[in-house]
């Protein structure tokens, strides 16, 4: 059985070579499961020497190579009364995304953590629904491409949050809630995104699954989540069963308690 092609975001001051660092045990469990390809986000992150701890990164304020500079999907900035908060580059990284898939597609799934789960939850949304955004309603100039390309068949949303700039938000704003199979991994001791911004991110989508654990900021990575998530990503390879045998399969959190991780609040 042949597992399926993932596209794999990096969270905020994270990239590729991060990403994949940090789920190292997930990423090892999954070797024969899924074919994980991990992407750098686009814009590089100006930050103080403190800033990346708390976003579960090991960049360095003053990087020396690709493999530790930090980088972002987009920057937030609050508008004065705080109703929404504004993504710098948010569109050169729809262009980004859209290259990928063109250039690097397919992809049978996605998996984001935290600020790219959130964005993984919008490519979900467009790769569904193209028309939503200008960006991706385009044909492609490329001849030889498929475009748009087929509806992922799953995402795999660690961390996320829902989005709160306007063109964001608007893929979520449909006549119908995007259907693709959604997981939904939260932390109970998560400070960085709270319950009032994870939540409402699971809302978007119809039937999504949410699965809790006891720790902060990260991705669980303890045995029975590891089980769990290789059972999940299983059920999408070839005659796994699909998106009926993965919401079948039992809760990873009666594995027991996961270690929480410190944090700060921060601005995503």
């Amino acid at each position: 059985m042949s597992g399926p092609r993932v596209l794999c975001l990096p969270g905020y001051t994270q990239n590729a070579v991060i990403f994949s660092g940090r789920i190292g045990a997930l990423r090892r469990a999954l070797k024969d499961s899924a074919d994980l390809v991990f992407v750098d986000p686009p814009h590089v992150v100006d930050m103080p020497t403190s800033d990346a701890s708390r976003f579960d990164s090991d960049a360095a304020a003053t990087p020396t190579s690709d493999a530790d500079t930090p980088r972002a999907w987009w920057f937030a900035e609050s508008r004065e009364d705080g109703q929404y908060r504004k993504f710098v580059k948010f569109e050169e990284t729809l262009r980004y995304l859209r290259n990928i898939l063109e250039k690097e597609g397919p992809f049978d799934g996605i998996f984001g953590f935290s600020q790219g789960a959130a964005c993984g939850a919008i490519l979900t949304a467009l790769v569904e629904q193209p028309s939503l955004d200008p960006i991706f309603a385009a044909p492609s100039e490329n001849p030889d491409v498929q475009w748009p390309p087929a509806p992922f068949k799953f995402a795999v949303l660690s961390a996320g949050f829902y989005p709160l700039d306007p063109r964001a938000n608007a893929c979520f704003n449909g006549d119908t809630k995007p259907k693709t199979p959604t997981l939904h991994v939260l932390g109970r001791g998560d400070t960085i995104v709270g319950e009032e911004r994870s939540v409402p991110l699971t809302q978007a989508f119809e039937g999504a699954r949410v699965e809790w654990h006891d720790g902060g900021h990260h991705t669980p990575s303890k045995a029975s989540w590891r089980r769990f998530f290789q059972a999940y990503f299983e059920a999408f390879g070839e005659g796994g069963g699909g998106a009926e045998a993965a919401a079948a399969l039992p809760s990873p959190a009666a594995g027991g308690a996961d270690t929480p991780v410190e944090a700060t609040s921060g601005k995503l």
